[in-house]
């Protein structure tokens, strides 16, 4: 498994890859208005993720596929961090959050958990800043590291 930047030529990939595991591992913690909001905005809205001025994106290729992909936006604020399903709990999501976070110098990176990702961003150090909030009927829970 390697981890690499991401370049405009993956988008689509980049796209499709976080709509799979978004339908498996977000959406399921969303009622039907979330849901609506979380393909509006947010699956939409990767290519922001592109802007190289703004962002450091990862992707994590095994055997030619995209397994994870991960975005930093303005060096303090993970705005996306994703991998398979069937290979989380191997490290992968804490290697691209490792490479992500040594991209950057900033003390804080914050970021709003997904409910079901808030164990392993603990797990890293990261601590909640809220308790569960709600935008439009998308969970999350606002969180910081501070290193």
């Amino acid at each position: 498994m390697d981890i690499q930047k991401v370049d405009m030529a993956d988008l689509e990939l980049v796209k499709h890859f976080i709509g799979q595991v978004s339908a498996v591992d977000v959406l399921p913690h969303f009622n039907d208005q979330g849901k609506a909001e979380y393909k509006a905005r947010v699956l939409a809205d990767i290519v922001t993720t592109f802007d190289i001025e703004r962002f450091q994106t990862l992707k994590a290729v095994c055997a030619g596929k995209i397994v994870g992909f991960g975005a930093l936006r303005d060096g303090n604020y993970l705005t996306h961090l994703f991998v398979s399903k069937s290979l989380q709990r191997q490290g992968i999501g804490k290697r691209l959050l490792s490479a992500l976070l040594n991209m950057t110098e900033a003390n804080e990176i914050s970021l709003r958990s997904s409910v079901n990702a808030i164990g392993f961003y603990e797990s890293y150090g990261f601590k909640a800043t809220g308790s569960e909030a709600d935008f439009n009927g998308i969970r999350f829970v606002s969180m910081c590291l501070t290193r």
